[in-house]
Protein backbone atom coordinates (compact mmCIF):
# COMPACT_ATOMS: atom_id res chain seq x y z
CA UNK A 1 0.00 0.00 0.00
CA UNK A 2 1.23 3.49 -0.80
CA UNK A 3 2.26 5.13 2.53
CA UNK A 4 0.96 8.57 1.61
CA UNK A 5 -2.46 7.08 0.81
CA UNK A 6 -2.42 5.17 4.07
CA UNK A 7 -1.65 8.36 5.98
CA UNK A 8 -4.45 10.18 4.19
CA UNK A 9 -6.84 7.27 4.90
CA UNK A 10 -5.84 7.20 8.56
CA UNK A 11 -6.22 10.97 8.79
CA UNK A 12 -9.69 10.84 7.26
CA UNK A 13 -10.68 8.03 9.60
CA UNK A 14 -9.53 10.06 12.63
CA UNK A 15 -11.49 13.06 11.40
CA UNK A 16 -14.63 10.93 11.09
CA UNK A 17 -14.10 9.49 14.60
CA UNK A 18 -13.57 12.96 16.04
CA UNK A 19 -16.69 14.24 14.28
CA UNK A 20 -18.74 11.32 15.62
CA UNK A 21 -17.34 11.86 19.12
CA UNK A 22 -18.13 15.59 18.98
CA UNK A 23 -21.68 14.80 17.81
CA UNK A 24 -22.34 12.54 20.79
CA UNK A 25 -20.82 15.06 23.22
CA UNK A 26 -23.16 17.78 21.87
CA UNK A 27 -26.09 15.36 21.93
CA UNK A 28 -25.40 14.38 25.53
CA UNK A 29 -25.25 18.02 26.56
CA UNK A 30 -28.57 18.73 24.84
CA UNK A 31 -30.38 15.72 26.27
CA UNK A 32 -31.06 17.36 29.64
CA UNK A 33 -34.04 19.32 28.36
CA UNK A 34 -36.42 18.67 31.26
CA UNK A 35 -37.70 22.03 32.45
CA UNK A 36 -37.18 22.86 36.09
CA UNK A 37 -40.24 22.44 38.28
CA UNK A 38 -41.73 25.79 39.36
CA UNK A 39 -38.65 27.80 38.49
CA UNK A 40 -38.60 30.72 40.91
CA UNK A 41 -34.99 31.90 40.64
CA UNK A 42 -36.13 35.18 39.09
CA UNK A 43 -39.11 35.67 41.41
CA UNK A 44 -38.59 38.67 43.71
CA UNK A 45 -38.49 38.44 47.49
CA UNK A 46 -41.93 39.53 48.72
CA UNK A 47 -42.56 40.14 52.42
CA UNK A 48 -45.26 41.66 54.60
CA UNK A 49 -49.03 41.43 54.31
CA UNK A 50 -49.06 43.14 50.93
CA UNK A 51 -45.86 41.81 49.34
CA UNK A 52 -43.88 44.83 50.54
CA UNK A 53 -45.65 47.04 48.00
CA UNK A 54 -46.13 50.76 48.35
CA UNK A 55 -49.69 51.02 49.56
CA UNK A 56 -52.17 53.11 47.53
CA UNK A 57 -53.94 56.34 48.32
CA UNK A 58 -57.32 57.54 47.13
CA UNK A 59 -56.54 56.86 43.47
CA UNK A 60 -56.73 53.21 42.32
CA UNK A 61 -53.47 51.60 41.28
CA UNK A 62 -52.64 48.29 39.64
CA UNK A 63 -52.08 45.70 42.34
CA UNK A 64 -48.76 43.81 42.26
CA UNK A 65 -47.87 44.67 38.66
CA UNK A 66 -46.00 41.84 36.90
CA UNK A 67 -46.60 39.57 39.90
CA UNK A 68 -50.39 39.26 40.17
CA UNK A 69 -51.49 41.67 37.44
CA UNK A 70 -49.44 40.58 34.45
CA UNK A 71 -51.62 40.94 31.36
CA UNK A 72 -53.08 37.42 31.61
CA UNK A 73 -56.62 38.64 32.44
CA UNK A 74 -56.50 38.45 36.24
CA UNK A 75 -59.51 38.99 38.50
CA UNK A 76 -60.36 38.49 42.21
CA UNK A 77 -58.19 39.37 45.23
CA UNK A 78 -58.64 37.21 48.32
CA UNK A 79 -56.27 37.25 51.31
CA UNK A 80 -56.70 34.80 54.17
CA UNK A 81 -57.39 36.53 57.53
CA UNK A 82 -53.88 35.67 58.77
CA UNK A 83 -52.25 36.81 55.51
CA UNK A 84 -50.67 33.42 54.99
CA UNK A 85 -52.40 32.86 51.63
CA UNK A 86 -53.55 34.94 48.68
CA UNK A 87 -55.90 33.76 45.94
CA UNK A 88 -56.92 35.24 42.61
CA UNK A 89 -58.22 33.97 39.26
CA UNK A 90 -56.94 33.97 35.70
CA UNK A 91 -59.00 33.57 32.55
CA UNK A 92 -57.18 31.12 30.30
CA UNK A 93 -56.95 31.59 26.49
CA UNK A 94 -59.87 29.16 26.08
CA UNK A 95 -62.10 31.44 28.16
CA UNK A 96 -62.13 29.16 31.23
CA UNK A 97 -61.12 30.40 34.67
CA UNK A 98 -58.60 28.90 37.08
CA UNK A 99 -57.78 29.83 40.69
CA UNK A 100 -54.19 30.77 41.55
CA UNK A 101 -52.62 30.83 45.02
CA UNK A 102 -49.59 32.31 46.74
CA UNK A 103 -48.44 31.27 50.23
CA UNK A 104 -46.61 33.23 52.91
CA UNK A 105 -44.05 31.12 54.78
CA UNK A 106 -41.66 32.72 57.27
CA UNK A 107 -42.72 36.14 55.98
CA UNK A 108 -41.85 35.36 52.38
CA UNK A 109 -44.42 34.92 49.64
CA UNK A 110 -44.16 32.11 47.12
CA UNK A 111 -44.47 32.50 43.37
CA UNK A 112 -48.01 32.06 41.98
CA UNK A 113 -49.17 28.50 41.40
CA UNK A 114 -52.47 26.82 40.57
CA UNK A 115 -54.42 26.30 43.81
CA UNK A 116 -54.40 22.75 45.16
CA UNK A 117 -58.15 22.31 44.60
CA UNK A 118 -58.21 23.92 41.13
CA UNK A 119 -56.74 23.19 37.72
CA UNK A 120 -59.02 20.47 36.36
CA UNK A 121 -62.33 22.28 35.79
CA UNK A 122 -63.31 25.97 35.54
CA UNK A 123 -63.05 27.62 38.99
CA UNK A 124 -63.35 31.29 39.97
CA UNK A 125 -64.35 33.80 42.69
CA UNK A 126 -62.49 32.58 45.84
CA UNK A 127 -63.60 33.90 49.24
CA UNK A 128 -62.27 32.83 52.65
CA UNK A 129 -64.53 32.93 55.70
CA UNK A 130 -63.51 35.32 58.48
CA UNK A 131 -62.36 32.44 60.70
CA UNK A 132 -60.13 31.15 57.91
CA UNK A 133 -61.74 27.70 58.05
CA UNK A 134 -63.58 27.63 54.72
CA UNK A 135 -62.78 28.81 51.21
CA UNK A 136 -65.83 29.26 48.98
CA UNK A 137 -65.65 29.48 45.20
CA UNK A 138 -67.71 29.03 42.02
CA UNK A 139 -67.06 26.06 39.76
CA UNK A 140 -68.38 24.17 36.75
CA UNK A 141 -66.97 20.86 37.96
CA UNK A 142 -69.27 17.85 37.51
CA UNK A 143 -71.56 16.76 40.32
CA UNK A 144 -71.62 13.12 39.18
CA UNK A 145 -69.09 10.56 37.95
CA UNK A 146 -69.28 11.64 34.29
CA UNK A 147 -66.17 13.87 34.51
CA UNK A 148 -68.01 16.27 32.18
CA UNK A 149 -68.07 19.88 33.38
CA UNK A 150 -71.43 21.51 34.00
CA UNK A 151 -72.90 24.18 31.76
CA UNK A 152 -73.71 26.43 34.74
CA UNK A 153 -71.76 27.63 37.76
CA UNK A 154 -72.32 26.24 41.26
CA UNK A 155 -70.96 27.34 44.63
CA UNK A 156 -68.48 24.96 46.27
CA UNK A 157 -66.26 25.14 49.32
CA UNK A 158 -63.15 23.51 50.77
CA UNK A 159 -62.35 23.14 54.46
CA UNK A 160 -58.93 23.84 55.93
CA UNK A 161 -57.82 20.80 57.91
CA UNK A 162 -54.38 20.52 59.49
CA UNK A 163 -53.09 23.37 57.37
CA UNK A 164 -54.30 21.87 54.07
CA UNK A 165 -57.38 22.45 51.93
CA UNK A 166 -59.53 19.30 51.86
CA UNK A 167 -61.58 17.97 48.95
CA UNK A 168 -64.18 20.41 47.51
CA UNK A 169 -67.82 19.94 48.47
CA UNK A 170 -70.80 21.39 46.64
CA UNK A 171 -73.38 23.40 48.57
CA UNK A 172 -76.88 21.94 48.66
CA UNK A 173 -79.77 22.39 46.25
CA UNK A 174 -81.23 25.23 48.33
CA UNK A 175 -78.22 27.33 47.33
CA UNK A 176 -77.38 25.87 43.92
CA UNK A 177 -80.01 25.79 41.19
CA UNK A 178 -79.95 24.75 37.54
CA UNK A 179 -78.70 28.22 36.61
CA UNK A 180 -75.57 30.13 37.57
CA UNK A 181 -74.63 30.74 41.20
CA UNK A 182 -71.45 32.79 41.52
CA UNK A 183 -69.40 35.15 43.67
CA UNK A 184 -69.99 33.85 47.21
CA UNK A 185 -69.27 36.23 50.08
CA UNK A 186 -69.95 35.72 53.80
CA UNK A 187 -70.65 38.12 56.67
CA UNK A 188 -69.33 37.77 60.22
CA UNK A 189 -72.54 35.94 61.18
CA UNK A 190 -72.00 33.51 58.33
CA UNK A 191 -74.76 34.79 56.04
CA UNK A 192 -73.95 33.81 52.46
CA UNK A 193 -74.47 36.46 49.76
CA UNK A 194 -74.25 35.43 46.11
CA UNK A 195 -75.52 36.15 42.61
CA UNK A 196 -77.94 33.78 40.90
CA UNK A 197 -79.79 33.42 37.62
CA UNK A 198 -82.74 31.63 39.21
CA UNK A 199 -86.24 32.91 38.43
CA UNK A 200 -84.89 34.34 35.16
CA UNK A 201 -85.38 37.95 36.30
CA UNK A 202 -82.93 40.37 34.68
CA UNK A 203 -80.56 37.42 34.13
CA UNK A 204 -78.83 37.85 37.53
CA UNK A 205 -80.00 38.92 40.99
CA UNK A 206 -78.48 39.09 44.48
CA UNK A 207 -79.59 36.59 47.13
CA UNK A 208 -78.56 35.88 50.70
CA UNK A 209 -78.95 32.84 52.92
CA UNK A 210 -78.75 32.95 56.71
CA UNK A 211 -76.54 30.39 58.42
CA UNK A 212 -77.74 28.21 61.28
CA UNK A 213 -76.39 25.20 63.16
CA UNK A 214 -78.09 23.04 60.52
CA UNK A 215 -76.55 24.89 57.58
CA UNK A 216 -77.76 27.55 55.23
CA UNK A 217 -81.44 28.44 55.14
CA UNK A 218 -83.24 28.82 51.77
CA UNK A 219 -81.95 31.97 50.05
CA UNK A 220 -83.88 35.23 50.03
CA UNK A 221 -83.86 37.58 47.07
CA UNK A 222 -82.91 41.15 47.96
CA UNK A 223 -85.45 43.90 47.29
CA UNK A 224 -86.11 45.65 44.00
CA UNK A 225 -84.02 48.69 44.95
CA UNK A 226 -81.02 46.36 44.77
CA UNK A 227 -82.22 43.93 42.12
CA UNK A 228 -83.52 46.32 39.51
CA UNK A 229 -81.36 45.27 36.55
CA UNK A 230 -78.43 42.85 36.12
CA UNK A 231 -76.68 42.40 39.50
CA UNK A 232 -73.72 40.29 40.53
CA UNK A 233 -70.26 40.14 42.16
CA UNK A 234 -71.22 41.05 45.73
CA UNK A 235 -68.96 42.13 48.53
CA UNK A 236 -70.80 42.24 51.86
CA UNK A 237 -69.03 43.91 54.78
CA UNK A 238 -68.46 41.73 57.86
CA UNK A 239 -71.11 43.65 59.84
CA UNK A 240 -73.48 43.73 56.84
CA UNK A 241 -73.58 47.53 57.11
CA UNK A 242 -72.65 48.12 53.46
CA UNK A 243 -72.47 46.18 50.23
CA UNK A 244 -70.64 46.74 46.94
CA UNK A 245 -71.86 44.98 43.82
CA UNK A 246 -71.82 45.08 40.03
CA UNK A 247 -74.80 46.20 38.00
CA UNK A 248 -75.42 46.75 34.30
CA UNK A 249 -78.32 48.46 32.57
CA UNK A 250 -78.94 51.30 35.04
CA UNK A 251 -79.32 54.85 33.75
CA UNK A 252 -76.25 55.93 35.75
CA UNK A 253 -74.10 53.49 33.80
CA UNK A 254 -72.53 50.13 34.53
CA UNK A 255 -69.87 49.00 36.95
CA UNK A 256 -69.59 49.04 40.74
CA UNK A 257 -72.37 50.34 43.01
CA UNK A 258 -72.50 50.76 46.79
CA UNK A 259 -75.45 50.63 49.20
CA UNK A 260 -75.69 51.05 52.99
CA UNK A 261 -77.80 49.20 55.55
CA UNK A 262 -79.70 51.49 57.91
CA UNK A 263 -81.57 49.43 60.51
CA UNK A 264 -82.36 46.73 57.97
CA UNK A 265 -83.23 49.08 55.13
CA UNK A 266 -80.79 49.26 52.24
CA UNK A 267 -80.20 52.68 50.70
CA UNK A 268 -80.64 53.43 47.01
CA UNK A 269 -77.43 52.13 45.35
CA UNK A 270 -74.93 54.79 44.28
CA UNK A 271 -72.65 54.30 41.31
CA UNK A 272 -69.07 54.67 42.48
CA UNK A 273 -67.05 57.59 41.08
CA UNK A 274 -65.16 57.69 37.77
CA UNK A 275 -61.87 57.00 39.56
CA UNK A 276 -63.36 53.57 40.29
CA UNK A 277 -65.70 53.13 37.33
CA UNK A 278 -63.39 54.23 34.55
CA UNK A 279 -64.72 51.96 31.79
CA UNK A 280 -68.03 50.79 33.27
CA UNK A 281 -66.73 47.21 33.22
CA UNK A 282 -65.35 47.20 36.78
CA UNK A 283 -66.22 44.14 38.83
CA UNK A 284 -65.00 41.62 41.46
CA UNK A 285 -65.14 43.92 44.54
CA UNK A 286 -63.32 42.81 47.70
CA UNK A 287 -62.03 44.44 50.89
CA UNK A 288 -58.88 43.24 52.63
CA UNK A 289 -59.30 41.33 55.92
CA UNK A 290 -57.87 44.26 57.90
CA UNK A 291 -60.40 46.61 56.28
CA UNK A 292 -57.73 48.94 54.89
CA UNK A 293 -58.00 48.45 51.13
CA UNK A 294 -60.65 48.02 48.48
CA UNK A 295 -59.80 45.70 45.56
CA UNK A 296 -61.56 45.32 42.23
CA UNK A 297 -60.92 44.24 38.64
CA UNK A 298 -60.97 46.53 35.62
CA UNK A 299 -60.16 46.41 31.93
CA UNK A 300 -59.01 50.05 31.87
CA UNK A 301 -55.98 50.91 29.83
CA UNK A 302 -53.20 52.71 31.68
CA UNK A 303 -50.35 52.04 29.25
CA UNK A 304 -49.72 54.85 26.76
CA UNK A 305 -49.42 54.46 23.01
CA UNK A 306 -45.91 55.17 21.80
CA UNK A 307 -46.40 55.24 18.03
CA UNK A 308 -43.56 57.23 16.54
CA UNK A 309 -43.75 55.87 13.02
CA UNK A 310 -46.26 54.48 10.54
CA UNK A 311 -47.47 51.04 11.56
CA UNK A 312 -46.82 47.93 9.53
CA UNK A 313 -48.37 44.48 9.92
CA UNK A 314 -45.39 43.07 11.84
CA UNK A 315 -45.63 45.90 14.37
CA UNK A 316 -49.35 45.24 14.85
CA UNK A 317 -48.62 41.55 15.50
CA UNK A 318 -45.99 42.51 18.05
CA UNK A 319 -48.47 44.79 19.82
CA UNK A 320 -50.94 41.93 20.18
CA UNK A 321 -48.22 39.70 21.63
CA UNK A 322 -47.06 42.43 24.01
CA UNK A 323 -50.61 43.04 25.24
CA UNK A 324 -50.44 39.65 26.99
CA UNK A 325 -47.15 40.42 28.70
CA UNK A 326 -47.88 43.59 30.65
CA UNK A 327 -50.68 44.95 32.86
CA UNK A 328 -52.64 48.05 31.97
CA UNK A 329 -53.08 47.01 28.34
CA UNK A 330 -56.89 47.06 28.33
CA UNK A 331 -57.35 43.56 29.69
CA UNK A 332 -58.54 42.63 33.17
CA UNK A 333 -56.14 43.58 35.96
CA UNK A 334 -56.53 43.75 39.74
CA UNK A 335 -56.60 47.24 41.27
CA UNK A 336 -56.50 48.47 44.87
CA UNK A 337 -57.26 51.74 46.62
CA UNK A 338 -57.49 53.09 50.17
CA UNK A 339 -60.76 52.09 51.87
CA UNK A 340 -61.37 55.76 52.69
CA UNK A 341 -62.91 56.12 49.23
CA UNK A 342 -66.00 54.44 50.69
CA UNK A 343 -66.49 57.11 53.38
CA UNK A 344 -67.53 59.69 50.78
CA UNK A 345 -70.66 57.66 50.00
CA UNK A 346 -71.94 57.23 53.57
CA UNK A 347 -73.97 60.43 53.62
Amino acid sequence: MDFSLAVIEKTNTMKKLNSILLFFVILSLGCDTKPSENKTDDFPVLTGNYFGLKEPGLKPEIFAANIVSTGMLEINACFSPDYKEFFYSIMRPNGQYIIISMTNTNDQWSAPEVASFSGEYPDVDPFISLDGKWLYFASKRPIDTSHIQKADWDIWRVERINGMWANPERLGSDINSETDEVYPCLSKKGALYFSSGRFGTNNRDIFYAKNTDKGFQPPIKMNDAINSHWEGDIYISPEEDYMIFVSFGRKEGGGLFITFNNAGIWSIPQRMNPEINTTGREFCPMVSPDGKYFFFASNRRSAKDTIDQKLNFQKVKEEFKDSNLYPGMGKNDVYWVDIKVIDSYRN
